[in-house]
């Protein structure tokens, strides 16, 4: 998701669209997909494109070229992306889960979440990732170190029908994350939502319209995050102060009104990992009832 601005530039890989995006289940599903279906040995194909996010100045962004394209479960499944950032990998069998991995020179070592691969092609899957000079930036301007014997995620509680592509906010205002960790796994800090700007703020606790949310150094293990309407009365005050329907008729408030449901994703934290559960296959909120 292309934001404007340098700031913006600036952010915008760690959350909403940092930011830091389908499967069958609730613990390891997006949307664009269909589920475990198939007949036995069926395989598909998984596309998208790499970008890069760089500091201002610097283009605002990339195409990554040249990048490695894998599977963490099945490595033998690899290709690289082309000159446009674009990349294929065939052969990824039906209903088998798959963490698709981003390794280049310039940029962190990247994940997706882990898919269940549906009975349908992926076309539409997306990196979205810092490249080292921003990564080092990133890091000053939230006053944080990343250990490398742990990982960094994000995702985005993104609106119902809403991809990287479109215009816009991406965000279902008003979510809140909650966590599922590994027995005995420590969190240093998490989560952090981002503002409307794309800028973390640790006094936030719920979404912004742009959706985006932090978690720094977290233990290796395998975490599922899940997503819900804020309830508590004081937050919900909150919620509606900040964003007046009448302010924001063009904008997908649904977390004032109604119980949204939210895909949950599964996130397979590894030492020295970036994750970035980004549009459409990350938080994703499912159509209205």
């Amino acid at each position: 998701m292309k934001k404007s601005g340098s700031e913006r530039l600036l952010f915008v890989i760690l959350g909403s669209a940092l930011a830091l995006a389908g499967c069958s289940d609730d613990s390891s599903s997006g949307t664009g997909g269909g589920g475990m279906g198939g007949m036995p040995g069926a395989t598909v194909s998984v596309g998208g494109i790499a970008w890069g996010f760089t500091l201002p100045g610097q283009g605002g962004y990339d195409l990554i070229a040249g990048a490695t394209i894998s599977v963490l479960e099945m490595p033998e499944l690899s290709t690289t992306s082309n000159d446009d950032g674009e990349f294929t990998l065939e052969g990824v069998p039906v209903g088998s889960e798959a963490t698709f991995v981003m390794e280049h020179e310039r940029y962190p070592l990247t994940y997706t979440k882990t898919h269940t691969i549906p009975d349908t092609d992926i076309v539409d899957l997306t990196f979205q990732v810092p490249n080292d000079g921003l990564y080092a930036v990133i890091e000053i301007q939230l006053g944080i170190v990343s250990d490398p014997d742990k990982c960094q995620m994000v995702s985005t509680f993104t609106r119902d029908g809403r991809t990287i592509g479109d215009p816009g906010h991406h965000g279902q205002a008003g979510a809140i994350l909650a966590i599922e960790a590994p027995d005995e796994a420590t969190i240093e800090e998490g989560p952090i939502y981002f503002g409307d700007n794309v800028v973390p703020d640790r006094e936030r606790t719920y979404a912004s319209l742009d959706g985006g949310v932090l978690i720094i150094n977290a233990d290796p293990g395998d975490y599922t995050l899940s997503a819900s309407c804020v309830s508590d009365p004081d937050q919900m005050a909150a919620f509606v102060a900040e964003y007046p329907p009448e302010t924001y008729p063009d904008e997908d408030l649904r977390c004032q009104t109604e119980d949204v449901q939210f895909e949950s994703v599964l996130m397979k934290c590894r030492a020295g990992v970036f994750l970035n559960a980004s549009p459409s296959y990350g938080l994703q909120a499912q159509p209205p009832e």
